[in-house]
């Protein structure tokens, strides 16, 4: 069956909110930032009183999966992930978008924990899916934890305005740009003036978000910063690279606007139009770039306190993606487009009946939730397949894949094991490892990513076999085909006994080239994101709170556990 989307009010879009934590409770949390932070309402004691006085999100997340106490380094560095939505009140698809990602994943995790199997809503899930896409939408809730905030200027969008309007006591008023209320680029007076801007504030203080998406409207491109007045002409920022083929691979996998016609891409000051105080460079270098930020001291709302603009070096490293998803700010509800053949590439244009405009952002934000952070999975062995490596509300336990993801092979025999990669955008390497349980360091378990000297001393070891690297490609080379890339290696049994019991891995090294830097970068200085760091530098660490990231080199699979007979 065939969900159509469509245009949405507030009201709806909280009620459907409100729905999903309900239906889903283990998976969905629903608050407003008033509750949360104590913000006050966007509505003075004497305005009118609406829905979009206060601020709701949501967070998606799998509270089990990593609940064990010897997976605490895998709960810490769970990554966050930020979709906002109509920061400008009068764009409209954004909002739409990013709730329908957030009712599949809540129904995919769901659906594939075992929970509802056999209902309405599950049949209809896989009827809509198959089993492999299923598995990777619950991997997303499992493995990520993902904060949406539908409609950040929630007064501004229950009215469709694009500003927040602040009535002064004398009646007067003063209607904010959100978009123009950020601590970066900015004047102290003119920031932290909104509700909105100061819910995202919040939030960022309160998560450690590695990748956002924010979804505007009024032209068609996918964007990323530099995006400030203040930045020297034809400057492009220290991870230009990263950001760039994000952008260009995000166009391609939202799908075609008009025949052979995508999305246009590039930095905001190139293709957008630059702005002070804009929300974009601020969640990418107010935590570097100290130089252009400011302690905000706005007079609205009774003030906000000033050390809420200051941050540490982790909180605003964050890779950041504009999306303006169409011209219209307010297309007609038969642009939005359905769920049919959501996840189907290639993305065709249809005039928008099914790949509409808010389907093309439901499948932007769930690349963005996927890239966040590099995996490697082992998809198959001697015909047997393995779907779903997650399974959602199941507690992981040390070295868990030994009872759930196992093979038997004849003792002389050469099975292939085949793997894929994902997270990423290019394979610079990968090979398979293999040797008995009994031989490996506790640090592979098969729940934490092992350090980069615990992989570089397992490839050292001689009681392990490695197989030839190769190089290649991740499903995002080219998200327009129905292809998933993978690799193949066969396992040399005749190296142990029979009764051995074998422990297989996948690794790989992606995306180096994020690490380069054209001539023309501002400031001089090297790549500066989590995201980018992540998978390039394996000495980089940040912490806040109770998370933490952590670079990496090579990625390690969740082992196959091979008996020898």
């Amino acid at each position: 069956m065939t969900t159509a989307y469509g245009r949405l009010t507030l009201a709806e879009i909280y009620n459907e909110m409100d729905s999903l934590a309900s239906s889903y409770p283990e998976f969905v949390t629903v608050t407003t930032t008033q509750d949360e932070f104590g913000l006050p309402s966007s509505c003075r004691s004497f305005e009118s009183q609406h829905v979009g006085c206060i601020t709701k999100y949501l967070v998606i997340e799998d509270p089990l999966v990593y609940s064990n106490s010897i997976a605490g380094k895998a709960l810490k560095r769970r990554p966050d992930v930020f979709l906002s939505g109509a920061l400008h009140g009068d764009e409209r698809v954004g909002p739409v978008a990013i709730l329908e990602v957030a009712k599949l994943l809540a129904l995919a995790a769901s659906c594939e924990s075992g929970q509802a199997t056999g209902s309405s809503e599950c049949n209809n899930f896989y009827s809509n899916f198959t089993a492999r896409q299923a598995g990777w939408l619950a991997r997303l809730v499992a493995t990520r934890r993902i904060v949406i905030l539908p409609a950040a200027n929630a007064k501004g969008y229950h009215l469709n305005n694009r500003y927040e309007k602040y009535v002064y006591d004398n009646g007067s008023t003063l209607s904010i740009d959100p978009n123009r209320d950020f601590s970066f680029d900015n004047s102290p007076s003119n920031c932290m003036r909104s509700i909105a801007a100061r819910s995202i504030n919040e939030l960022f203080h309160e998560y450690l978000f590695q990748m956002s998406m924010t979804y505007h409207g009024g032209i068609e491109s996918i964007s990323f910063e530099w995006g400030a007045l203040s930045i020297p002409l034809n400057k492009v920022s220290p991870d230009d690279i990263g950001q760039r083929i994000l952008a260009e691979k995000m166009s391609l996998f939202a799908g075609e606007l008009s025949p052979s016609t995508y999305y246009t891409t590039g930095d905001m000051n190139d293709v957008v139009y630059g702005v002070y105080g804009g929300f974009e460079d601020w969640v990418y270098a107010g935590s570097w770039k100290t130089d252009m930020t400011v302690q905000c001291s706005p007079n609205t709302y009774g003030g906000y306190d000033a050390s809420k603009t200051s941050y540490d070096d982790a909180t605003l490293n964050t890779f950041n993606i504009l999306v303006e998803t169409s011209n219209s700010k307010n297309p007609a509800s038969s642009a939005y487009g359905s769920d049919t053949s959501l996840l189907d590439a290639p993305f065709l244009y249809d005039a928008n009946v099914d790949n509409g405009y808010a389907t093309k952002h439901v499948r932007t934000a769930l690349m963005a939730i996927d890239a966040v952070e590099p995996y490697v999975e082992i998809n198959r062995c001697k015909g047997k397949r393995y779907n779903q490596e997650y399974k959602p509300l199941r507690a992981l336990t040390n070295r868990w894949s030994k009872r759930y993801k196992k093979i038997r092979s004849k003792f002389g025999s050469k099975p292939k094991v085949w793997w894929s990669v994902g997270g990423s955008f290019t394979v610079d390497e990968t090979f398979i490892i293999y040797g008995k349980w009994s031989d490996l360091p506790s640090t592979f378990n098969g729940l934490n990513q092992p350090s980069h000297t615990d992989v570089i001393s397992l490839m050292s070891n001689s009681n392990f076999y490695t197989t030839k690297t190769k190089s290649g490609s991740t499903r995002w080379s080219d998200p327009t085909s129905a292809t998933v890339p993978s690799f193949a290696a066969r396992i040399k049994t005749s190296k142990f006994a029979s009764g051995d019991l074998i422990a297989v891995f996948a690794i790989a090294k992606v995306d180096q080239n994020w690490s380069l830097q054209p001539n023309n970068i501002w400031p001089n200085v090297s790549v500066q994101s989590h995201m980018v760091k992540i998978r390039t530098d394996s000495n980089y660490n940040k912490n806040k709170n109770d998370r933490e990231v952590q670079g990496q080199l090579y990625w390690v699979s969740v082992p196959l556990s091979m008996k020898i007979k």
